[in-house]
Parts: structure tokens; C-alpha cells; sequence
């Protein structure tokens, strides 16, 4: 590490970061090949109902409710790359598994071990970007990622589609799979920064660190006393809940729709990553950012119209009416994700961010074992289109309290004093 003046700062010289960048995209890339095919072996090859698909996002959220707040504490105390590296290969160990799986309760078996390891990626690679990046690059760094992985929504599921259509479904796990093994050679590149935490900690007199319970309710604590944290917390969580009673029903939607075109599945995510991509390419010109609820507000905002926009069609609507509805939802989630995401960098206190991302990993994984299945249950009683006509209401009227309202709820953020530049090389 190094000192350099502000206006010197380039997100491009920081190598350690770019070999981070390059890793996470590797695999997040991978990763939507396999989501379009999970999705699409349970709906088109296995034909399961509404109710079984709502079971795909539960199995990969009980792993994060269950462990994702220790997950978080574990990371903070260990080595990051270390704990990311065995990740990717322990994930890859089980996608290859998936490829001779033929029954769907096997599947969702294999995938909550898997979603049981990845609980660990989400708060490292968060604590590694506030570890290596300057505090005036964050918003840079978490536009990249933020695009990357929405740039991965548009090129993954669109060549996924087109995968599964020729040959099956199961190629794309293999790719996935390959994917990982890739990234997990990148990261070998980056193992010093371990050794540079480890030295950190020894320079700060660490002797012996807290118990797992105590920082846990030291987590809770630091989320209560910040006004900024509990109350994005909140309301991402509400939004997160109306939103997740559809998510795995889109697929449903779209089987409704077009029920002689499988692939309009993998284009609407395509669409809805490229929506994304476009706004990401504006906030990456920002420094920071100062208002969040005008941005969170916004965002789930058009997340809401989007969906309701969806609800209003009808059997063989035009394509372009529902790759219109699923852009808007995009824009509405990269502005999403990537403010959510500086949030955590700037307001989490020292050394907290990945504890605090596991923190809300949690959270969210508590949502998705009982809105999916919620859900599902409702678009069997009421149908697809009533309760996306609903939950699309409800979303952008939450969207709308959050524009109304953001200088009460949140106010405006003030900067601290500057810190020092960090430079990894």
C-alpha cells in the first residue's frame, strides 16, 4: 500500500482490485448460464408446477438465512481471498454434480450445498473491495461490479437460451463449472493480500478476537445506531419482500405468454441486464452519493411499474411490450443494487463490511424462504396476471414513499474527514 494524492486516484491502477474485478466476473458470468438453466430444467424439461419453481429460490435462501450473519464474522476474521478461492472450487465440485442430477428434489438438494458455500462470496468480495479501494473510488468500484454483473444478465442468459435450445440445459452447468475453475486460477494471483490482513491485524495489538455471539449483537448494535443504515435496511427489505412474492414466477409469466417460445425467458433477463448496464454507465460518473432515498426511491419506483406493466398483457402480446416492461425493471435494479451496495461500503463502520453484508444476506435469505412459496401459492389461486398486477401496486407505491418522504427518512449523507489513499499493487 502506498499514499497517493486524491487527483492522482485511477480505479485502472489498482491492480490487486482488477485482478478481484476480473475473478468476479469470470464467475458471474458462469453463474447466469446456470440460473437460466436451473430455471428452465424445472419449467420446460421436468414441466413442474408453480409451486415447485417457487422451491428453487427457497433452496438457495435457508443456507443465507441460516448462516449468512456468522458467515459475514468468519470472513471479517479470515483470509478473504483464501475463503473465496475454496468457495469457487467447492461450488464447481457440486455444479458438476448437477449435470448427472435427474430429479428435481435432488436438484434443490444440490443447490442448497451450494448456496450453503456461497454464503461466504458476497461478504468477502465486499470487504476486499473497501480493503483495497480508495474511499473516493468506492462508488467506481461498485458501479464496475454492479455492471459486470448486469452486463453478465444480458450476454449469460442470451447464450444460456440458446445453449439449452441446441443441446440442454445441463451444458450450461458444465460451463458454469468451468467458469469457476477459471476464477479460482485468477484469484491465486492475489494471495498476498491475506498475508498484508494478517499483518493488520498484528500491527493493531488484536490478541484475542471477540466471540461469535458478541459480534453478532455488536453487529445489530451498528445497524441500529446508524439512521442511514436501519433505515435502508428497511426499506430494502419491504421493497425485497413485494418483489420476491413474483421473482420466480416471471418464468411462469412468460410460459403463459409465449408458450411456444422457451427462450423469451432468457431474453427478458437479457433485457432486464441491459437496462441495468445503461444506468450503471450514468452512476459510474458519480464520486458519491448523498441522498439515498431519491435513488433507493427511484429505483424501486420502476422496479414496481415494470411489473404491473406485465400483469396488464395478454396472451400473445407483442415481444417488445414485455422486453420494454422487463428495461425499466432493469433500470430499477441496477440503481438498486449498486446504492444499496455503496450504502454498506461508506456507512459500515471499520472492518464491519462484511459482517454487515452477511448481515443483510440473512435477512434477505429469510424473505426468500417465505415469499417465493407465498407467492407461487397465489399465482395458483388468483393466477399470474392478478398478482402481478398487485405486487407491481404495492412496489411502486413503496417506491414512492421512499421519493416523497427521503429528507425525513434519510436526510442527506455529509462527508467525513478524507482518509488516506489506498493503492493495492
Amino acid at each position: 500500500m502506498k499514499n497517493q494524492s486524491v487527483e492522482k486516484l485511477s480505479i485502472w491502477q489498482n491492480k490487486t482490485f482488477l485482478i478481484l474485478f476480473s475473478s468476479y466476473s469470470i464467475s458471474t458470468l458462469g453463474r447466469f448460464f446456470d440460473m437460466l438453466a436451473v430455471m428452465l430444467m424445472f419449467s420446460y424439461v421436468w414441466q413442474a408446477e408453480p409451486w415447485l419453481i417457487s422451491m428453487i429460490p427457497v433452496a438457495y435462501a435457508v443456507p443465507y438465512a441460516l448462516f449468512s450473519q456468522f458467515s459475514g464474522i468468519f470472513v471479517d476474521r479470515g483470509k478473504k481471498v483464501k475463503i473465496m478461492l475454496t468457495a469457487d472450487l467447492l461450488t464447481a465440485v457440486c455444479t458438476i454434480a448437477m449435470i448427472f442430477t435427474f430429479n428435481p428434489w435432488v436438484m434443490l438438494g444440490i443447490i442448497f450445498v451450494r448456496a450453503t458455500i456461497s454464503t461466504v462470496h458476497f461478504p468477502a468480495q465486499q470487504a476486499l473491495v473497501k480493503q483495497v479501494v480508495h474511499e473516493d473510488l468506492l462508488m467506481k468500484a461498485v458501479t464496475l461490479n454492479g455492471t459486470v454483473n448486469q452486463l453478465s444478465k444480458v450476454i449469460g442468459p442470451f447464450v444460456g437460451a440458446s445453449i439449452a435450445a441446441a443441446f440442454s440445459p445441463r451444458v450450461s452447468f458444465a460451463i458454469y463449472a468451468v467458469f469457476l475453475l477459471i476464477s479460482v486460477g485468477v484469484l491465486l494471483l492475489v494471495r498476498h493480500i491475506d498475508r498484508e490482513d494478517s499483518n493488520r491485524f498484528l500491527e493493531n495489538g488484536d490478541v484475542e478476537p471477540e466471540t461469535y455471539w458478541k459480534s453478532w449483537r455488536g453487529n445489530w448494535r451498528s445497524i441500529f445506531q446508524s439512521k442511514a443504515l436501519w433505515v435502508s435496511f428497511s426499506f430494502s427489505l419491504i421493497a425485497f419482500l413485494a418483489i420476491q412474492l413474483i421473482d420466480a414466477q416471471f418464468v411462469v409469466l412468460t410460459r403463459e405468454l409465449f408458450p411456444h417460445h422457451p427462450s423469451i425467458f432468457g431474453w427478458l433477463i437479457s433485457v432486464v441486464g441491459l437496462g441495468a448496464v445503461t444506468i450503471l454507465l450514468f452512476l459510474n460518473r458519480l464520486t458519491e452519493i448523498k441522498r439515498y432515498g431519491l435513488f433507493l426511491g427511484s429505483a424501486v419506483f420502476l422496479i414496481g411499474s415494470g411489473i404491473f406493466a406485465m400483469g396488464m398483457m395478454w396472451m400473445d402480446t407483442e415481444i417488445w411490450m414485455i422486453l420494454l416492461a422487463g428495461l425499466i425493471i432493469g433500470v430499477g435494479t441496477g440503481i438498486f443494487s449498486v446504492v444499496f451496495s455503496y450504502i454498506l461500503q461508506v456507512e459500515s463502520p471499520e472492518g464491519k463490511v462484511g459482517q454487515l453484508s452477511g448481515m443483510y444476506e440473512s435477512l434477505t435469505g429469510i424473505i426468500l424462504i417465505v415469499a417465493p412459496v407465498t407467492g407461487g401459492l397465489l399465482v395458483q389461486l388468483f393466477g399470474v396476471f392478478t398478482i402481478f398486477q398487485v405486487v407491481g401496486a404495492v412496489t411502486f407505491g413503496i417506491g414512492l414513499i421512499g421519493l416523497v418522504f427521503q429528507r425525513w427518512l434519510w436526510g442527506s449523507r455529509r462527508r467525513g474527514k478524507e482518509k488516506s489513499v489506498k493503492v493495492a499493487q
